[in-house]
């Protein structure tokens, strides 16, 4: 098993890659991109299916989440998470990996948004994201807010249940 294979494990589920020669190829015309964006501009050539790039994505910003040292916030105010990788998703990779675990492999279109981060007990986590969720979401972009004001009347669940969840770190 080569160090692909090992890092991306649920290509393997999904095709039948030649490993050996993807990796040639790769590590010879391709090394300056990341491997899922690689499979990418295969995709967009029509030489490997576009569900591979998504779980290659997929598999990459989970490790990120697991091993990143990113420090969570501790000043005052209200912070996203700062482990926090929006994926944009034309596949719904988390169901086609755990379906596959069991046996079953089946490619689930499903356009949507999904969210990773490590919560505040280090546990990777994730969440998908409606239109109104990245609303929100957006006030914390471009850093923390000094409180909640901006947290609108119909959107408090929505937003305490980012907080509960980690996504958001409300230290006001």
């Amino acid at each position: 098993m080569n160090q692909y294979q090992k890092m991306f494990p649920s290509l393997a589920l999904f095709s039948d890659l030649d490993w050996p020669s993807v990796t040639a190829e790769y590590e010879a015309n391709y090394i300056d991109v990341s491997f899922p964006e690689y499979l990418q501009q295969k995709a967009d050539e029509g030489d490997c299916p576009p569900y591979l790039f998504e779980l290659a994505y997929f598999e990459m910003a989970l490790f990120e989440s697991k091993t990143s040292n990113t420090p969570l916030p501790h000043q005052h105010g209200v912070h996203l998470n700062p482990t926090a990788l929006f994926l944009s998703l034309e596949f719904d990779v988390t169901r086609m990996i755990a379906d596959a675990q069991t046996g079953k492999i089946e490619v689930i279109e499903r356009p949507h948004v999904l969210c990773l981060f490590r919560d505040k007990n280090d546990k990777v986590r994730s969440v998908e994201l409606d239109e109104e969720a990245l609303t929100l979401l957006e006030n914390l972009e471009e850093g923390p807010q000094p409180d909640r004001k901006f947290v609108k009347a119909n959107d408090q669940t929505r937003y305490n249940e980012m907080v509960k969840n980690g996504l958001v770190f409300d230290l006001t």
